[in-house]
């Protein structure tokens, strides 16, 4: 089994589903939360590797959730946000507060298990 670890966050079960079987080629144990709560637990015990948030309401509502997700002296996983919105505004306030990818719907299935794939390389050559 892999010591890779993925965290899909999605308030819909099909949501986050339907993302971890995107990845299911994608060599990393994927756990899926259907609250915000259960993400950051998830990050902080599985230690993720990387986080994928079909959603931007933990961004707005003032729960601090990146800061939550990435606590201080443990490991910094990648966050992907995957959602509708495609406001410039909503983008950029996502990129600042932390979001390293930002990815729209209709998504290329194939584009997210790549980018997921070489993001897990990178780590392993770390």
């Amino acid at each position: 089994m892999s010591s890779r670890k993925i965290v899909i966050y999605a308030p819909r079960r099909s949501e986050a589903s339907l993302v971890a079987a995107i990845l299911c080629g994608v060599a990393a144990r994927i756990v899926c939360c259907s609250t915000a709560e259960q993400a950051i637990a998830s990050c902080c015990q599985e230690q993720a590797d990387l986080v994928i948030v079909v959603a931007i309401a933990p961004f707005i509502d003032g729960r601090e959730f990146i800061s939550q997700i990435r606590r201080k002296g443990e490991q910094r996983p990648v966050i992907y946000v995957i959602a509708w919105h495609q406001s410039e505004q909503i983008v950029l306030s996502l990129l600042e507060c932390g979001v390293d990818q930002y990815l729209t719907f209709p998504i290329c299935m194939n584009r997210l298990r790549m980018k997921a794939q070489a993001q897990l390389n990178d780590l392993a050559q770390r």
